[in-house]
């Protein structure tokens, strides 16, 4: 159901009599929001979001008080940036929840912008532009952002529904929406405890699941501010910043001192606290002439991101045996003790992110696997999980 403009909504409301007042809030409402950007659709209550949505009131004003509803369903992931390992959790929100999500992704989040120096979670972007912004690095500074998703709260996604210009309520309704609840203990959120509206009370905090369609860019939109206190603070320093989801990259063609590179990053984990966003110390590294500098799984000492050798090695193996007529795929996966689909796609998985680092390179090796008898492999998905934006991430 597509939300009137402002002319035909005004017309509407004074032909049913609709109290003038009132009429008046719900066109400076929708003023706000299309001047934040017209294509956003207009929602002035979570009654006119559940008609919008057809999703039933009940179930929203539910969901929002934290009541019960049908669980998220949790799935662990392999991470899928060749060089990364460990496990992902994938949070999938229950089907109304997520028709819900989608709808605020498709007629309202997809039409706000994140901070230039973002290259993740937004069209077109991916780790390879990412990569670009750093040629010729000689220093490079590499911080990790602890639970990315997780360390974004509700109330900062409530905050960020405001500045998009809703009003105060429906944006805490549609933070609730959007987050997962997490019990903090007794006293943990107590502004939950003064909601104005008794069923909305909660002894949970919420924060972003990864897994759900709205995570990625409510994630984007909570950076943005201290995405632009830390590209000033490159760019006052002789720094180039970027940041690919929690990974974030600061390089300098220009000779430095390990002595500058300490300071550079006290002062980004300094920042990033203070935004209560936690730097993963483990995987905040330094790296100088002499070593390998690596952003996001790519070279960047040169004047374009390259593969890694290890990564070209790896490939060059996979093919030798998935080609090789005494080995084949079958025994190829067997070996890796896995099933030929899993193989089939985790291949194919590389090829595709070589062929997008170095396309002419991809593309031989896209020749060679697809000249291996490969029986018939079914496509790999996951249904419903809401995992948006970049493979990569």
């Amino acid at each position: 159901m597509a939300a009137p403009g402002p002319q035909r909504y005004a017309s509407g409301g004074r032909k049913l009599g609709v109290d003038p007042t009132t009429l008046d809030h719900a066109l400076a409402a929708m003023a706000r929001l299309r001047a934040t950007d017209a294509r956003i659709t207009p929602v002035l209550t979570l009654r006119h979001f559940a008609a919008l949505t057809d999703l039933p009131y009940g179930f929203l004003r539910g969901a929002v008080g934290r009541q019960s509803y049908p669980p998220y369903r949790f799935v662990y992931l392999k991470k899928r940036i060749p060089g990364r390992t460990g496990l992902r959790m994938i949070s999938i929100p229950p089907k109304s929840l997520m028709k819900a999500q989608r709808w605020l992704v498709e007629h309202v989040l997809r039409f706000t912008e994140a901070h230039p120096a973002s290259y993740a979670f937004h069209p077109d972007s991916s780790p390879v532009q990412a990569a670009e912004q750093h040629p010729n690095t000689r220093w490079l500074l590499k911080v990790d952002i602890e639970d990315f998703f997780h360390s974004v709260r509700e109330r900062e996604v409530a905050a960020i529904f405001t500045r998009i210009g809703f009003q105060k309520l429906l944006a805490f309704e549609f933070a609730r929406l959007c987050t997962i609840a997490v019990d903090r203990g007794p006293g943990a959120n107590p502004a939950a405890r003064t909601e104005p509206i008794a069923v909305y009370a909660s002894g949970f905090e919420g924060m972003l699941p990864q897994g759900a369609p709205t995570s990625p860019m409510l994630a984007n939109l909570a950076m943005a501010r201290t995405d632009a206190t830390l590209a000033a603070l490159a760019a006052e320093r002789g720094f180039r910043y970027s940041r690919y989801a929690d990974d974030l990259a600061f390089s300098s063609t220009a000779d430095r001192t390990l002595v500058e590179m300490r300071a550079l990053q006290r002062e980004v984990c300094r920042i990033l606290n203070e935004a209560t966003f936690r730097p993963n110390q483990r995987k905040t590294v330094i790296r100088g002439p002499g070593s390998r500098r690596i952003v996001l799984g790519l070279l960047v000492d040169g004047p374009t991101p390259r593969l890694s050798q290890a990564f070209r090695d790896n490939l060059r193996l996979h093919l030798h045996y998935l080609g090789d007529p005494a080995f084949g795929p079958a025994k190829h996966a067997l070996t890796r003790k896995t099933g030929m689909s899993s193989l089939y796609h985790h291949v194919r998985g590389l090829i595709g992110w070589a062929q997008q680092v170095e396309p002419a390179y991809g593309h031989r090796l896209l020749e060679a696997f697809e000249a291996v008898d490969w029986p018939p492999v079914q496509p790999r998905q996951i249904e419903g999980s809401g995992v948006a934006g970049d493979p990569f991430t």
